[in-house]
């Protein structure tokens, strides 16, 4: 069996992270060949392009913003931000394989003589901010290789008009289509006509004795803690978290400024670590009394975790760069809607409200089983065809 190339997000946070380590721990497992493609984009035409893209220009100037701020008026959270960047490449450097590193597209096109089947996913891979580098939806791949997405998510409920004939000729190609959100499903099926198979985010495609073993049993909070895991710049939710803390007592802990600089974190919560690797994230979710999250991965591994968990929206429904419907979607599926909440509900009414925990884990393992059958249907194709 020849190597099958995977392409995949490994940006510095712990979702993509975490996801994309399962999925490869998760092709080892079952005997699958495989390295992430590491790609290094050139400042050429193409990249250029994606100057365009505003929604992209944002995102990247808020973690510029938050650097250059914090070098100035808060250099202490600055000095900080190295600890967690480290964190994060010691992860990849301790658990990732990776293909040598492509510079630009002529070097990436390469990869053609190295793989003949690529595999797409997961995460936020299909979001429309990325459909100017080509690398995300495979179109570097040429026509004769065999292409199967895992769980690639669009993140958003719809596709912008000005990309609909890109992304309709990019899924076309995709000999195996699935997604992790039904959205994502109906998306696929307006443009192509094709039924794409729903499946689970990797997080949950392996058995969590991965995550135990990767987390370890040493508590890195040996007090007893609310888990704060807020990436929107939302104040109100963080209002609800000290009212949390005050109606239970327990202290907060928070992750912050993840993607950009959110000045009312910079008084909040008890204790805020920065030395926070994935495997310490998972840590911190698994020894929580409860989570307060607007997080797809948080809610996640609260759930695989039992975690008494409250989800908040991170955007506003009516924003077009909005991705909570996978959280949305997940919540759903699990029989779990009352923990999405918005923050101006009553906590005496949050800690009435209790979970099935036995149903959610009939649930996931459901769902687990159904997503592996289908990556294993894949890949059997893909030696059909080979």
């Amino acid at each position: 069996m020849r190597k099958i190339g995977l392409v995949s997000v490994h940006n510095p946070n712990y979702g993509s992270l975490l996801q994309t380590y399962a999925l490869q721990t998760y092709l080892n497992e079952i005997g699958v060949n495989n390295e992430i493609i590491l790609y290094t984009k050139k400042n050429d035409l193409r990249q250029i392009r994606r100057l365009m893209n505003v929604q992209l220009v944002l995102m990247k100037w808020r973690v510029v913003y938050r650097d250059i701020y914090c070098r100035f008026f808060y250099p202490d959270i600055a000095k900080s931000f190295s600890l967690r960047m480290k964190a994060f490449e010691n992860f990849k450097k301790k658990y990732f394989k990776f293909s040598p590193n492509h510079i630009g597209w002529k070097d990436l096109l390469t990869t053609n003589q190295d793989y003949d089947t690529f595999i797409i996913g997961s995460d936020q891979v299909w979001n429309p901010i990325n459909i100017g580098t080509d690398f995300f939806n495979l179109l570097f791949t040429e026509d004769d290789k065999y292409r199967i997405s895992y769980a690639s998510s669009f993140g958003v409920s719809s596709i912008p008009n000005s990309q609909i004939k890109k992304t309709k000729q990019y899924l076309e190609r995709i000999q195996c289509l699935s997604t992790r959100e039904k959205t994502g499903v109906e998306i696929i099926k307006d443009l192509t006509g094709r039924d794409a198979e729903l499946v689970c985010d990797p997080t949950l495609l392996v058995n969590k004795d991965l995550w135990d073993r990767l987390k370890g049993e040493k508590r890195f909070i040996n007090e007893k803690y609310i888990f704060c895991y807020f990436l929107g710049n939302n104040p109100e939710h963080r209002d609800f978290a000290n009212r949390f803390k005050a109606k239970t007592g327990y202290k907060l802990v928070a992750l912050q400024h993840l993607d950009e600089l959110i000045l009312s974190d910079i008084n909040f919560a008890d204790i805020k670590p920065f030395d926070v690797g994935p495997a310490e994230f998972v840590n911190l979710i698994s020894n929580a009394e409860f989570v307060l999250t607007d997080s797809f991965h948080g809610t996640i591994f609260s759930l695989l975790y039992h975690k008494r968990f409250f989800t908040f929206s991170r955007f506003e429904s009516s924003s077009k760069g909005s991705t909570n419907s996978r959280v949305v979607s997940l919540l759903e599926m699990m029989n779990v809607k009352g923990h999405h909440i918005k923050a101006t509900q009553a906590i005496d009414d949050c800690l009435k409200a209790e979970i099935n925990f036995d149903l959610v884990d009939k649930k996931i393992e459901a769902f687990r089983q159904k997503s592996r059958e289908y990556l294993h249907k894949a890949l059997t194709n893909r030696d059909d065809n080979n």
